[in-house]
């Protein structure tokens, strides 16, 4: 009896899940960098994205992954679990057993990405699949129809992890998908952009997939160079609202505006900083930087123990270290140890590629330097603002846009904010999908359940 009641509640479970009319496409779409904050701006022209929110969800943010960086946070959005769980743990990687750097995108996906992915499910299900530079997708035996997110040394895309039919493919329906290729590093990257959603539309019409995911890069670039709010970032950001309304013309001329679904996300968000500290002169005791190695910078510079470091000689000191930073106005808290799971990364000793034991987190208006011993510990003005972003992601600059609209997502709700983590057992119950081990949860407030 017990067994037989645990079933029905299973059941009934999966059914208050499911919604009342299921998709049988949908179209996921990333715009690199697209804060939570760029769809409160009523002056950016986003006719597309806000005609989807009129019919659809709007969530008024959606919370990243730690470091709030791309390809962590876009391998998140298709696995629905967190960096230390995926593996992609930052967009460099350096195994510290080996000494191998990398860049994860680089990776065959089958090495880099530890966990089943939305396109695993969908092909263990028989659907179509396609996907067009989305990271991490390099030799990925469960996509048809792939336009590979893989890099060259000098940052252009890698043709060669694209196979040629394909490109012939889309050379032959009028794409010209090799100035995509060509302009990815230029000035005329963002029409690059516009190329790489006509291939995605090509997609949709001539293959009808199931799941299929573009990611819309130049968002980023600019913003980077120009800081968010600077005109070209607008026009970029308006840019890929206009591929969007490609994708939503291709799905109308195919046929399948009734049984689609779009959700249009980001991310991380994007904020300017002008100041900065170099915290090194707070470890200037008693020999203590021969001990332990700062890394990196800006907005987590990590610390680790080298393999000198003796826990009784040396963590007195490290802890008064710890104790000057969080004297300084600026310096916001210390990650031990035993705070980064919370944060999805893995303790130093459970990941090769892990960053570091300790991470310390300034103030968003604050990077952190570490290069002079003896420098005075007081915040001053950078030589020239930074735009970017890898702040800890429960910051709202941080926070991302998240929009689902279509069959089966009710019309016309503003909902407060979801997570990252979500979007992929959302698109799972949108599409029928078994997804097994997700950190996130369905967004069924967003669904019209039985």
């Amino acid at each position: 009896m017990l067994v037989s009641m645990t079933v029905r509640l299973v059941a009934i479970t999966v059914l208050l899940l499911a919604p009342l009319q299921a998709a049988k496409h949908v179209v996921l779409v990333s715009i690199d960098g697209f804060a939570a904050y760029h769809l409160l701006n009523e002056d950016l022209e986003l006719p597309n994205i806000r005609g989807l929110i009129k019919q659809g969800v709007w969530y008024s943010a959606s919370e990243t992954v730690f470091p709030s960086v791309t390809h962590p946070s876009h391998t998140t959005i298709l696995t629905g679990v967190s960096p230390r769980r995926h593996g992609v743990l930052s967009n460099g990687m350096t195994n510290r057993d080996t000494g191998e750097s990398f860049h994860p995108t680089n990776k065959p996906r089958l090495e880099i990405v530890r966990v089943p992915t939305l396109f695993d499910a969908a092909k263990r299900k028989g659907l179509k699949t396609s996907s067009f530079y989305w990271p991490e997708t390099k030799d990925d035996p469960s996509i048809d129809f792939n336009i590979a997110g893989a890099r060259m040394p000098d940052g252009r895309i890698d043709v060669s992890a694209t196979d040629p039919e394909v490109l012939d493919e889309l050379r032959d329906a009028g794409v010209p998908i090799d100035l995509y290729f060509d302009w990815r590093k230029t000035e005329l990257a963002g029409a690059g952009d516009v190329i790489l959603a006509r291939a995605a539309a090509h997609s949709i019409k001539a293959h009808q997939p199931n799941l299929l995911a573009v990611h819309l890069l130049v968002t980023d670039y600019t913003q980077h160079k120009y800081g968010p709010q600077h005109y070209k970032s607008q026009w970029a950001l308006s840019r890929a609202d206009y591929c969007v309304g490609l994708l939503r013309e291709a799905v109308r001329e195919a046929g399948l505006a009734d049984e689609t679904v779009f959700v249009v996300t980001a991310d991380h968000g994007f904020h300017s900083v002008s100041h900065e500290l170099d915290i090194r002169p707070a470890f200037s005791e008693d020999e203590l930087l021969d001990h332990v190695e700062l890394r990196g910078g800006g907005w987590s510079l990590s610390v680790v123990e080298k393999d000198t470091f003796d826990s009784v000689r040396d963590q007195p000191k490290l802890e008064r270290a710890f104790a000057k930073l969080l004297q300084h106005e600026s310096i916001l808290r210390i990650l031990r140890p035993d705070d980064l799971h919370a944060l999805g990364q893995p303790r130093y000793e459970e990941d090769p590629h892990a960053l570091g034991h300790y991470f310390i987190i300034p103030d968003i208006d604050t990077h952190l330097v570490a290069n002079d011993v003896s420098a005075m510990m007081e915040r001053r003005l950078k030589a020239s603002p930074s735009h970017g972003h890898g702040y800890l992601p429960q910051h709202p600059r941080m926070y991302t846009s998240l929009v689902l609209s279509g069959r089966g997502v009710k019309s016309g709700v503003t909902l407060p904010k979801a997570r990252n983590l979500d979007i992929a057992p959302t698109i799972a119950v949108l599409l029928g999908l078994d997804l097994d081990g997700v950190e996130g949860a369905p967004l069924k407030e967003a669904l019209i359940s039985r």
